[in-house]
């Protein structure tokens, strides 16, 4: 997560920038690195505008509003938003910033997986080219020989067939299980 990018968008004397800072150390606050948070004041209709900045606090994740709106106007006023059991509130709600940021490390760990695959499989293209004498450029185009039959198990040697004396028979280790005579009964 070294490269979440969260940004609290501000204007000045905003009276839920406090609750809007706790709500982000809270939840960022629980990762093993931590996350800076850009915080930017907006001081004029020109940055508001610049910014797509539709009233103060609002809170980013990786350029992504966490309460997106896209009917909201551009504005350099308190921003309210709507609790999930209803009320209104000054601040983004904690559910969704945090569903904004559970959201970014999901994608991570995807992009990982995917990466890691294609890693994978590009090693076992290579290895398979390789043990069939193949080009590996090619390799990924053409299917793979099937592999040869491993061939059938001997069976056991007849013993009397062995052309042994019955001395040198009896000191063969035998593959029959013996009994062991100190096992108690």
């Amino acid at each position: 997560m070294a490269d979440l990018r969260v940004e609290l968008l501000v204007v000045e004397d905003c009276p839920h920038l406090a609750q809007a800072r706790r709500d982000l150390d809270s939840i960022l606050g629980g990762g093993v690195i931590e996350v800076p948070v850009q915080l930017i004041y907006v001081s004029s209709l020109e940055d508001a505008e610049f910014l797509a900045f539709q009233g103060s606090p609002t809170i980013r994740v990786d350029g992504d509003d966490v309460v997106p709106e896209p009917d909201l106007p551009i504005a350099m006023g308190c921003r309210l938003y709507r609790a999930a059991d209803g009320p209104t509130i000054g601040s983004p709600p904690r559910e969704l910033i945090k569903a904004a940021v559970d959201a970014h490390r999901r994608g991570r760990l995807r992009d990982f997986q995917r990466q890691e695959a294609a890693k994978v499989a590009e090693f076992a293209r290579a290895a398979d080219a390789e043990a069939g004498g193949r080009d590996p450029d090619r390799a990924a185009t053409e299917p793979s020989p099937e592999p040869a039959a491993e061939p059938a198990p001997h069976p056991p040697p007849d013993r009397a067939a062995s052309g042994l004396s019955p001395d040198a028979l009896a000191a063969e280790p035998s593959a029959e299980p013996q009994s062991n005579p100190r096992r108690s009964r």
